[in-house]
């Protein structure tokens, strides 16, 4: 695993809430999505964010910013903006979307472990996997390291 540091970026959290989820029902009943389905492991955003020396702060630059990530949110569920509700406003972020300014961002990928073309790879996780495809008993399998 590579050395662990902390960037100096803050990372804003944001996931719909129940009520943005009665909206997307409303405008997509044939398809209905259930909220404790949407808020699961892929529910949430994650979006880097200037460094700020406190949370007041970030969230005074929120307060400022809201509306590009309102617009990310609704344009998720719905692509017509014509049918998003009106006035995209702090009032309807708030209503919307659950939200958490986070202080510390961690990197745990080497620029090492990106290809030319941008794709990270994992040494370690390669190595894991020859491990697990290893026969029994052949070094590197977990049979041969119990013994």
């Amino acid at each position: 695993m590579p050395d662990l540091f902390s960037i100096n970026r803050n990372a804003l959290v944001i996931r719909p809430t129940r009520e943005m989820i009665d909206w997307v029902n409303t405008i997509a009943p044939d398809d209905p999505v259930e909220y404790e389905e949407a808020i699961l492991h892929d529910g949430l955003d994650i979006f880097l964010i200037p460094d700020f020396d406190s949370t007041e702060e970030a969230l005074a630059w929120l307060e400022e910013n809201f509306e590009d990530f309102l617009a990310y949110a609704l344009e998720d569920w719905c692509d017509d903006e014509t049918r998003w509700p009106a006035p995209l406003n702090w009032a309807l972020f708030e209503k919307f979307l659950d939200y958490s300014i986070q202080g510390v961002v961690v990197d745990t990928v080497d620029e090492d472990d990106e290809d030319e073309d941008g794709f990270f790879f994992d040494d370690d996780f390669d190595e894991a996997e020859e491990e697990d495809d290893a026969p029994e008993g052949e070094p590197g399998s977990d049979e041969a390291a119990k013994n």
